[in-house]
């Protein structure tokens, strides 16, 4: 038989459960397989061999084996022991059952419901994933980058001994030539377990969930057991066996002792948000293993993986290229053997589109005066219109202003109180569906220059002063106009006070000033202020004689 002869191959592994009668519970050669038939009303020997056997005179050794005295009598209900080799069996297609991405059958692009025919290749490309459906009702889900073979499908035609299985019993073997294959065994009875080979090892259980990798790199498999029991031999001298409890598994290379080893803990997902709002997803990758393996799908059973990574614990993971829609994260921390561990899930929505506009204005940190802000943006073509959102905090739990139904890319807010303010943007479609608040902004509004007091010393000196900060600079002009086309003198000062120089001519002077911060802030000139300048007696005397003289 075929398990028989696999295990004769040097450096080969089998893995199965132990209650299955095909295998044994201790080293030594395999028993043969064998089925057990209830007699129905009407069955004979020879009415058996004629339908099912392969020779019609192999009813002579079921005689034998089931040491009937009377081979032309069976009685209903009673129980046959049917060597597998003597049935007959017929080959029957799998069903790919689902395909997400880049699948291929035998190479050519498949699709989801095609039939998959015994000695055909499932090929599951990058962020791809496929399930192949068995006859039992088994499955076989395949991550990305992966690769199985459909190596046996068989049905006997015999009805199995559970009176609620009517459509025959199966045979199916699938051989992993790369990547992973995560297997859930229907609890059924079957004409031999189901198996899973690979170069290097076979794998036969019945009701259990697992997951099998091969390395098409190196000579060795390993496999996680999540549901059911798994008995593992190898070929060392002596020949090493071990029992595969769930959450337990095992590296399997040729020649060397199965070691059972418990699975590492699902790590802790409870940090991930619940929501994403931009088409490139950033999280913490969770774990305390060197690395975490990552995977995302469209659905809870994590059948319709879309991607699927590993990542160093405590890296940032970037996933981008999703749609907008409910998604499904699943880890496991892998140990330093390869081994991957118990599965933690988290459900989230990525709500990133229509995506918020760009900001142009004002930029980033920008310093402004109070009054009239001015806001603008780049045009997403996915937006009918767009949403402006002011705050005095960076939660946005103050907002001062907000403005719904903008058709055009710009906008003005008349704001008078100083001090820092926070502005974000949203767009939202024709047909009403609004994206997330894009990334906030931020700009500070500086007070305008306060008016500036006049002030005469008793020696005739005039003085303007005003109130300034340590940061600020100020720039000082001073005209024989209001409008500032004749400037007689200007300087660049600190401190908020200004002595005006002596000036020859009286008469009304206009004063204003502005200021400057260190960040290159300019603030509007201050409206004019008329100042009056006497006429200076005193020089005006000492210039009399000179007078005089002419």
């Amino acid at each position: 038989m075929r398990l028989l002869a696999l295990r004769r191959l040097p450096g080969l592994l089998a893995l199965c459960l132990p209650a299955l009668s095909c295998l044994p519970s201790h080293a030594g050669p395999a028993p043969e397989p064998m089925l057990r038939y209830t007699v129905q009303p009407q069955d004979t020997l020879w009415s058996l061999s004629a339908r099912w056997f392969q020779h019609p005179a192999s009813w002579r050794e079921v005689a034998r084996l089931n040491r009937l005295s009377q081979p032309n009598r069976l009685s209903p209900g009673q129980t046959l022991k049917l060597p597998l080799r003597l049935l007959k069996p017929e080959n029957v297609p799998a069903t790919l059952s689902l395909v997400e991405g880049q699948v291929t059958l035998d190479g050519q692009p498949a699709q989801a419901g095609t039939a998959v025919q015994p000695g055909q290749r499932v090929q599951a490309g990058a962020d791809s994933s496929a399930v192949l459906r068995l006859g039992d009702g088994s499955r076989a889900s395949l991550p990305p980058q992966s690769e199985v073979e459909l190596a046996q499908h068989q049905r006997y035609a015999l009805k199995a001994a559970q009176p609620t299985q009517d459509d025959g019993l199966y045979a199916a073997t699938l051989r992993l030539l790369r990547g992973t294959l995560e297997v859930l065994a229907t609890k059924v009875q079957r004409a031999k377990p189901l198996e899973v080979t690979t170069p290097t090892a076979v794998i036969g259980v019945r009701g259990t969930r697992y997951r099998v990798h091969a390395d098409a790199q190196q000579a060795r498999t390993q496999t996680e057991v999540l549901e059911g029991r798994v008995w593992a031999q190898n070929q060392a001298q002596p020949p090493a066996t071990g029992l595969l409890d769930a959450g337990q598994g095992a590296v399997l290379s040729q020649d060397l002792p199965v070691v059972v080893q418990p699975l590492a803990p699902a790590p802790d997902l409870s940090s991930l948000p619940d929501r994403f709002e931009r088409p490139l997803l950033r999280f913490a990758v969770p774990g305390q293993s060197a690395e975490v393996r990552v995977q995302i799908a469209a659905d809870e059973g994590f059948l319709r993986i879309v991607r699927d990574l590993r990542l160093p614990a405590g890296s940032e993971a970037k996933v981008a290229g999703l749609a907008d829609g409910a998604w499904y994260l699943r880890a496991r921390q892998i140990a330093a053997d390869g081994l991957e561990g118990l599965d933690a899930t988290h459900p989230f929505v990525l709500k990133a589109r229509p995506e918020p506009p760009p900001s142009t204005a004002p930029r980033p940190q920008a310093r402004l005066s109070v009054g009239s802000v001015d806001f603008a943006w780049a045009r997403n073509t996915e937006a009918a219109r767009y949403h402006l959102q002011v705050a005095r905090d960076a939660g946005f739990q103050q907002v001062v202003a907000q403005q719904d139904d903008l058709s055009d890319n710009t906008s003005s807010l008349k704001l008078d109180a100083p001090g820092l303010y926070h502005w974000r943007l949203s767009s939202e479609r024709a047909d009403g569906d609004r994206g997330p608040w894009g990334d906030a902004q931020s700009f500070e509004l500086r007070p305008l220059p306060e008016p500036a007091q006049v002030h005469t010393d008793d020696d005739g000196q005039i003085r303007l002063h005003w109130g300034a900060q340590a940061d600020e600079r100020q720039q000082v002009q001073l005209a024989r106009d209001p409008g500032f086309s004749s400037v007689v003198t200007s300087a660049e000062l600190h401190g908020g006070e200004w002595t005006l120089p002596n000036l020859p001519v009286p008469g009304t002077y206009y004063f204003r000033y502005r200021y400057l911060d260190d960040q290159g802030f300019v603030s509007p000139w201050t409206a004019p202020l008329g100042v009056d300048v006497p006429v200076d007696w005193h020089m005006l005397l000492l210039g009399a004689p000179l007078l005089f003289a002419l």
